[in-house]
């Protein structure tokens, strides 16, 4: 076997430890689901007019419970994360299954959504946490699900303008190794191509928060902010992937670090000139840059 992971296994191993989510009606969740989908088209709409980019690319959209978001962020890992270049030994893939498989168990009761470009493209939204939050914070349902729905989009139009970006992640992941640890020891030694893809990440998880943050239709904005933030920060599956398995420290990815520098640049030069950040690979901000965006903008205005 070739697979650092048996990723089958990993579904399989959140499905069994995940709860399943709150106890609904069906009748009730039909209806969120359909809710849930109408504020993914929504959700691209304002995306677009707030970002000031626009799509023109199909992606799908896929409403699912816990299990089927586990199945599907395992399909995202399987094809983001490189296949081993020897024999990985039996047991290996059986025992980084089972440990990915309790990690995703853990995530699915907190991760909301995720837009995935790596297979599809499509949009994930996991309904029964969604639904949970929703009800711990007491907001208006429409409005979360169209908050949470723009965040995720924004991330489509981010990996549509530049497509380049995944490429960067799989390159980054990829080289001679033939264990998860091999991957996150030879990475840690890579400090140029972390230190690039920490400020890539930080600046698409900061633009999906300023984005979402700035939409004037969602009424209750204001109290959803609130009471989401006193939760505390939230990541993306990915994110904490790739924290894991570089060896980051958990602040390098979180939403807050990438926003202030985004927040800063709208600021001085709105969002039309911001999304020159897109047109090339070099147009990211360096480490440095990132936390005095003063800097990224003497070198690229």
């Amino acid at each position: 076997m070739n697979q650092f992971v048996d990723w089958k296994l990993a579904a399989k191993a959140a499905k069994t430890l995940m709860p399943a989510g709150p106890k609904i009606q069906s009748q009730d969740a039909a209806r969120i689901v359909e809710e849930l989908r109408i504020a993914a088209g929504e959700g691209l709409v304002e995306a677009e007019k707030v970002s000031k980019l626009s799509s023109s690319a199909p992606s799908q959209t896929l409403v699912v419970d816990r299990a089927g978001w586990a199945k599907a962020v395992s399909q995202n890992f399987s094809a983001m994360l490189p296949a081993a270049r020897q024999e990985v030994p039996g047991a290996v893939p059986l025992i980084a299954g089972a440990e990915l498989g309790a990690v995703l168990s853990v995530l699915g009761t907190r991760v909301l959504g995720q837009f995935d470009p790596f297979v599809g493209p499509r949009l994930l939204l996991n309904a029964p946490t969604i639904t949970q939050i929703r009800g711990e914070l007491n907001v208006n349902a429409r409005d979360f699900y169209l908050w949470i729905a723009t965040h995720e989009q924004t991330h489509r139009l981010q990996f549509e303008h530049a497509p380049w970006i995944p490429e960067v992640m799989k390159q980054t992941l990829a080289g001679n190794t033939s264990s998860m640890r091999d991957l996150g020891e030879r990475l840690k030694s890579m400090k140029s191509e972390v230190s690039e893809l920490t400020s890539i990440m930080s600046v698409l998880e900061g633009h999906a928060m300023v984005v979402m943050n700035d939409v004037t239709s969602i009424r209750s904005i204001k109290t959803i902010r609130r009471r989401f933030e006193a939760r505390g920060e939230n990541r993306s599956a990915l994110a904490i992937l790739l924290g894991k398995v570089l060896g980051l420290d958990a602040k390098a990815l979180q939403y807050k670090r990438g926003a202030k520098f985004v927040r800063h640049i709208v600021d001085e030069i709105g969002y039309e000139g911001f999304n020159e950040i897109f047109t090339a690979r070099e147009m990211f901000p360096s480490a440095d840059e990132l936390d005095h965006p003063e800097r990224w903008l003497a070198r690229t205005r």
